[in-house]
């Protein structure tokens, strides 16, 4: 009977060992996919600086006397790049709070 209740042990101990690798790996998952995003969005920000450089650009160049800031185009540049801003703040929020939790323990209001 002690070598049935030691194997029962054994395969408990596996059991609870490859639930706690699981979702550790989910956990670093989620952060992994929070960083990527984070990334992502600020390469979107870059890009839409850059071209809002060359319309700017553009404009002056065209005739130099262009009251650039009220061109449509830039506007709506503008736009784009400030939306592109509070997405990155969200996403930096979601970050801290996902590494907040000890090791991706799950809170209630996340699933």
């Amino acid at each position: 009977m002690e070598v049935e209740s030691l194997w029962e042990r054994i395969k408990q101990g596996l059991r609870e060992g490859a639930t706690t690798a699981a979702e550790k790996a989910e956990y670093l998952g989620k952060l992994g996919r929070a960083r990527l995003d984070i990334a992502r969005t600020r390469h979107a920000i870059h890009e839409a600086f850059s071209e809002l450089g060359g319309q700017v650009y553009t404009h002056l160049e065209g005739d130099g006397e262009t009251d650039v800031a009220q061109q449509e185009n830039v506007q709506d540049q503008i736009s784009k790049i400030k939306s592109l801003e509070a997405q990155l703040k969200d996403q930096e929020a979601q970050l801290q709070e996902l590494q907040a939790t000890p090791d991706g323990a799950e809170t209630e209001s996340t699933e």
